[in-house]
């Protein structure tokens, strides 16, 4: 038992290797970090946590490091407690090469386990687990994230394990399935990425209520949601705690807005975060194919395969988004980008390939099943030669060199136009021009910029007469400013940045956040609450070792 459980880690981790490597290859080749899609908004978020440890100097909401030393919010609303990880994991490797390729290592050995153990769990073979891990591997947002550095592909490495516990709401003993694993998983992905967060939730309501309808227990099968819930509440309570500060006090601008229609997923010559291969689309029809004309067959396969096909046909230039947009705008700029949905319907879809190859295995000849592994191997050759391209000309094209993490953010200054204090609705390219004309190094050059004790952010300049200046730096309700050692509540422009009457000479501000009482509570339970759900895991692991050990020796003795 003991070997086949070692069997099953080390299949997944070694094709997640192998994976990573393939697609990394570009990158050894210049052995320079790369500039991407979202590179620099990212790399941004990171350094300034790097920087926080370097300088043992912390700051849960202040960014004194990096987006510019402006003082603005975002790692505290955009996946929290794993930009202190990632940003931790940038303090020790030290450069952007080896960063990148430690994250695209983690990516590709997370995605290949879940996956690999989704398909355990669906009760495939070990030959079938490990064609379906790797044409998830090849597909979608987890193979682009060479190419791209888009953060969803994070939360589309975790679907997976979020499906491992819906299965578990449809096959519940007696109403109860494991409450601390899902709260858990779905409290992991809000600490990683939000918006995949609502679409785990999306995901689950169909398998819960499938689980409920066919559940004799159903006040049990509540009870045990509740629970679920109750847990996920207590490790996000420094997210929700968060958003209830920043957005109860202050104006905040929201994420920029992209079109709908042009985020939508369409065919084309590489399977990326926003194209897919027609190959995958016939194999996709195929699988339908087989659900409706077996549809008695298997209910975890129907649910799979049909939740995978509505997500992937919302996430599709198929579905009317011109319209969605015409008539809710503000999804332009709160959902933005459509082929997101992929990250569900993509491990949906392929599960539900993996438990139909089994039972063609079982019901008619063997060869059938060896036929269609034989099919999706061809397709993942596919897919990997055409991602490998296009990770090879992205790379080649956006080399950063040899610099250190300093240059690139001084060249890369992100300005992002969400999350910023604004004090009227402004349209997204408004607040970012707005920022762009004002947070420039021409303008930077002309304050010295230093991290203070506690978080605080200093800012001295010279000034050869009294005037009105725009200080490059960002106030929210909860900001303080002191303006030559006087406490100052000063005016501010349309995105929150003040303005303060400079004096002759030598002129100094300091800008602080605070934080108050009741949030410091809920991110000290948010933390303690991680701390035991960790110790109680690693608990259980080594209890389980242990009593495994006992028994094999027991059996031992008796022979």
């Amino acid at each position: 038992m003991i070997k086949r459980k070692s069997f099953d880690t080390i299949i997944p981790l070694t094709l997640g290797l192998i994976l990573a490597t393939i697609l990394l290859i570009p990158q050894f080749q210049i052995k320079a970090g790369v500039n991407l899609s979202d590179t620099p908004f990212h790399f941004n978020r990171f350094f300034d946590i790097a920087e926080q440890f370097r300088n043992h100097n912390f700051s849960y909401f202040q960014m004194n490091y990096g987006f510019g030393q402006t003082g603005r919010v975002v790692n505290a609303l955009y996946g929290p407690f794993f930009s202190y990880i990632l940003g931790f994991l940038l303090f020790i490797t030290g450069s952007w090469f080896k960063f990148q390729v430690l994250t695209t290592y983690i990516v590709f050995l997370v995605g290949s386990y879940g996956m690999y153990q989704l398909n355990l769990k669906l009760k495939t073979s070990r030959v079938t687990a490990t064609i379906i891990t790797l044409l998830f591997l090849t597909t979608g947002y987890v193979s682009s994230w060479t190419s791209s550095n888009s953060f969803s592909t994070w939360g589309g490495i975790l679907i997976p394990f979020v499906l491992i516990e819906a299965i578990d709401l449809v096959n519940n003993d007696e109403g109860k399935f494991n409450w601390v694993g899902l709260g858990t998983i779905v409290a992991v992905v809000a600490q990683v990425h939000l918006l995949t967060t609502v679409l785990c939730v999306l995901t689950l309501i169909p398998f819960f209520v499938y689980g409920l309808y066919q559940s004799n227990h159903k006040k049990m099968l509540w009870l045990t949601l509740l629970k679920a819930i109750a847990l996920f509440m207590v490790l996000t309570a420094n997210i929700w705690g968060t958003f209830a500060l920043l957005y109860s006090t202050n104006h905040v601008s929201a994420t920029f807005a992209y079109p709908l229609t042009s985020t939508a997923i369409t065919v084309g010559l590489v399977s990326v975060w926003n194209t897919i291969l027609d190959s995958i689309i016939v194999l996709f029809f195929v699988q339908l194919c087989y659900v409706v004309t077996n549809f008695k067959e298997s209910k975890l396969n129907n649910l799979f395969t049909i939740e995978g096909l509505i997500f992937l046909f919302l996430s599709s230039q198929l579905f009317p988004w011109s319209i969605i947009e015409n008539r809710f705008p503000i999804l332009k700029s709160t959902f933005q980008f459509p082929n997101r949905l992929t990250t569900v319907a993509y491990p949906l879809l392929f599960a539900a390939i993996g438990i139909t190859i089994s039972e063609l295995s079982k019901k008619y000849d063997k060869n059938i099943g060896n036929l269609a592994r034989l099919a999706l191997v061809g397709i993942i050759l596919s897919n990997l030669s055409a991602n490998y391209l296009f990770t090879d000309h992205r790379v080649k094209e956006n080399s950063i060199g040899e610099v250190t993490l300093q240059k690139y953010i001084d060249d890369h200054i992100s300005m992002p136009s969400e999350y910023l204090p604004i004090q009227k609705d402004m349209p997204s390219d408004e607040i970012h021009n707005n920022e762009a004309n004002i947070i420039n190094p021409n303008v930077n050059k002309n304050f010295n910029k230093e991290v203070l004790k506690g978080g605080r952010l200093k800012l001295s300049w010279y000034s050869k007469k009294k005037e009105v200046i725009l200080l490059p730096i960002f106030m929210y309700h909860q900001s303080e400013l002191q303006f030559n050692n006087k406490k100052l509540d000063p005016n501010v422009n349309p995105i929150g940045m003040p303005f303060v009457m400079s004096e002759v000479g030598k002129n100094t501000a300091i800008l602080s956040f605070k934080t108050p009482g009741w949030l410091t509570i809920l991110l000290t339970i948010s933390l303690i609450s991680w701390f035991g759900v960790i110790t109680l895991k690693i608990m259980s692991k080594f209890s389980k070792s242990f009593n495994m050990e006992n028994l094999t020796l027991s059996k031992r003795k008796k022979v």
